[in-house]
């Protein structure tokens, strides 16, 4: 099968307000009220290799706040919402220039690891006529010569070697720059020619690339393209990139090569406007590896519970002769998805329920009914991305799944102790996914099927696969006979972006050059570093100012102040792990300092909004300043929202999508024990912990 790219840039943002029903509402609850929040700092060391002072200004590339180099202040939002977590991050950056030894030796290591190879690359494509369609053109992937050094290697070697950089800090993340034209480097002018020539004119100099294998733990297929990347990490608090890399498919022109860039551009980077213009270029990677790994966002707001169950359904709508050839019980492993979710929340329980289900014939008739096939010409002609496979509009389906929630999922809840994700799997016949279609058009698609995979909805997730994927193997060049792709990955992911995470590549596309389930590129069963610290942190942060609140309204009596006194120093004791980004033993000490304070708080008649300041921080947000970081943090991160899911989002390896779509229906109401509106849709009143009736 070869890879279709459009000929023009179409983007369609998809504003559609779900209603929310009477089931499961992950609720928007603010972490805390306004009189809260929480500043946090954490380092941020970059390390330049191949470059100096001649041609990079460090000061100028440190040059940080709104609409400078780097961002000072992230404000940690729930994207979805556009609500905060009550959290400001303020990266403290420090740049460093590698020694030139350091660099040789990399250089030298590299080397010896080298594979030599020659291969089809999706951004080497030549554009062709469409055997079965003369109005379309195809681009076809050509073979060519390229070498790659495996990405996991690299990633040890330099973790390894921090010492000869000054070391790498314990308590934050390291973002290695590199440009390394010494190694075999595409050259400005083999691009030129290629594109000129439509691919007639293969490139005479060879690429580099790093490369990492994927083969699905299911079925059994074996990932292409897998060595075609300029960036890697993950697996540590470091990711790097390679500026001389590439170019890389997976971001056919924003990560072209440094050395494409500088001869397009005819820039001289060692003086005038070529030192500022490379200074810039190499803080945009600084910057987006700081936003999407450093410091992330959420999909949703990442509620703590300590008990989350899954309930995984499997509904199989294909022919008999299907079922037969992959049986459907090969399609899913259990037992990797609970360990991936149980490693993500380490101090919870994750419990894992797969269930096979038959579909009535109601819902059998519902899929057939909003079935069709699409061939569109606009698509095709215009897009240069022609479609030919069958959609199942998704909308129908997820309004039956919720009306009939109660006979489909009857353990599905939400309580303070339990948080129920249904997900929703189906297998169907042929070569049909679901679609989420707005207007006319039908939504984003796989690079490789043009389909949607997977997409995580406020109450539930939707999966599709087909026989085409069971079966991927038979399908593509080289052929992979019986082999395909499996559930298993796809749910992972899904339920990942249940939890509250984002993709990777939020804030630019080879952010998904990183070990991660979250990504489109890499197909990883696990959660990287990045993820484990994002919801980890965010869940001590939300127990920390759920008990600044009950701290609060604490009266005046010595037996009070004496709670008081104990819940402090657990808090105290919380923080000296927190700042060592040692997450996972915070959280039991955040848990029995809000333990202690629920236990001990009291209705006063005026809140108290002085908080003492806890060892390891800055003092805590006051009130005022809560709100200035709130409207600030708003205004920018939404702007930056809204450019990222416009212009950026989800054009990645494998479509497994996380819905924009996902706001809820909040009434306000009054709690039955303090008085004070709620806000939220939450069995607890986030002001004094009440129980609601």
């Amino acid at each position: 099968m070869t890879s279709r790219r459009p000929c023009h840039v179409f983007v369609v943002l998809l504003i559609t307000t779900l209603a929310a029903s009477g089931f499961v509402n992950i609720p928007q609850v603010a972490a805390a009220s306004s009189d809260f929040g929480r500043l946090v700092t954490i380092p941020v060391k970059v390390v330049l290799v191949g470059f100096d002072e001649t041609q990079i200004d460090a000061g100028y590339l440190a040059w940080s706040g709104s609409d400078k180099n780097l961002p000072d202040t992230i404000t940690n939002l729930d994207l979805i919402s556009g609500n905060t977590t009550g959290v400001v991050f303020r990266p403290q950056y420090s740049i460093s220039f590698a020694s030139s030894s350091f660099k040789d030796s990399f250089v030298g290591y590299l080397s010896s690891i080298e594979k030599k190879t020659r291969g089809k690359n999706p951004w080497f494509g030549q554009w062709q006529l469409d055997e079965d369609n003369p109005d379309y053109y195809v681009s076809v992937p050509m073979a060519i010569n390229y070498v790659v050094y495996d990405a996991n290697s690299v990633e040890e070697w330099l973790w390894s070697h921090g010492s000869d950089v000054g070391g790498y800090p314990e308590d934050g993340w390291t973002i290695i720059v590199a440009y390394l034209p010494e190694l075999p480097s595409i050259s400005w002018m083999d691009v030129q020619a290629f594109k000129r020539t439509n691919g007639e004119e293969l490139p005479k100099t060879k690429p580099h690339y790093y490369g990492i294998s994927h083969t699905d733990a299911d079925l059994g297929y074996k990932s292409r393209y897998r060595d075609l990347m300029n960036a890697w990490g993950g697996h540590h608090r470091m990711w790097f990139v390679d500026l001389s890399a590439g170019p890389v498919f997976h971001s056919e022109y924003e990560d072209l090569p440094l050395q494409v860039a500088i001869g397009d551009n005819n820039i001289d980077i060692t003086r005038g406007f070529g030192k500022s213009w490379l200074t810039e270029y190499v803080a945009d990677y600084v910057w987006q590896a700081t936003l999407n790994f450093v410091a992330p966002s959420f999909v949703y707001y990442p509620q703590y519970v300590p008990n989350y169950q899954v309930d995984v359904f499997i509904l199989d709508d294909r022919s008999s002769d299907e079922k037969q050839k992959v049986p459907i019980e090969k399609t899913v492993n259990k037992d990797m998805i609970t360990s991936a979710l149980q490693d993500l929340v380490p101090y919870s329980k994750v419990t894992v329920n797969l269930n096979y289900l038959e579909i009535s014939d109601d819902l059998r008739e519902l899929i057939k009914s909003n079935t069709k096939f699409t061939d569109s010409w606009l698509y095709g002609s215009v897009f240069g991305s022609p479609q030919r496979y069958e959609v199942v509009d998704l909308r129908p389906i997820y309004k039956y799944v919720l009306d009939n929630i109660g006979l489909l999922d009857p353990n599905h809840r939400l309580t303070e102790d339990t948080m129920t994700i249904p997900v929703f799997a189906f297998a169907f016949s042929g070569e049909a996914y679901f679609t989420y279609a707005y207007k006319w058009d039908i939504g984003k698609v796989d690079w490789e099927t043009g389909a949607l995979l997977g997409i995580a909805l406020n109450e539930c997730v939707f999966v599709s696969l087909n026989q085409w994927e069971f079966t991927r193997g038979e399908q593509v060049d080289p052929r992979q006979p019986g082999k395909g792709d499996g559930f298993t990955q796809t749910i992972i992911h899904e339920v990942g972006h249940e939890f509250g995470l984002m993709h990777p590549h939020q804030y630019g596309n080879i952010g998904d050059f990183v070990y991660s389930a979250m990504g489109y590129f890499t197909d990883d069963y696990e959660f990287g570093v990045a993820d484990k610290d994002g919801l980890q942190r965010a869940h001590v942060d939300q127990l920390y100012l759920k008990t600044l609140e009950l701290l609060a309204q604490m009266d005046g009596s010595a037996a009070a102040q004496d709670a008081a006194n104990k819940v402090r120093e657990k808090l105290a004791q919380a923080d000296s792990a927190y700042v060592k980004m040692e997450y996972a033993s915070a959280i039991p000490l955040a848990l029995e300092a809000y333990a202690l304070a629920k236990q001990s708080a009291q209705t006063p008649a005026t809140t108290q909004t002085h908080v003492t300041t806890q060892p390891g921080y800055e003092p805590s947000v006051t009130k005022d300043q809560s709100l200035l970081y709130l409207v600030a943090g708003l205004a920018v991160g939404l702007v930056i929202a809204v450019v990222v899911f416009v212009v950026m989002r989800r054009r990645g390896a494998h479509g497994k999508e996380s819905s924009a779509t996902r706001t809820h229906a909040v009434a306000a109401r009054c709690c039955v024990s303090c008085g004070n509106e709620i806000m939220s849709q939450s069995l607890f009143c986030e002001h004094c912990g009440a129980k609601q009736t």
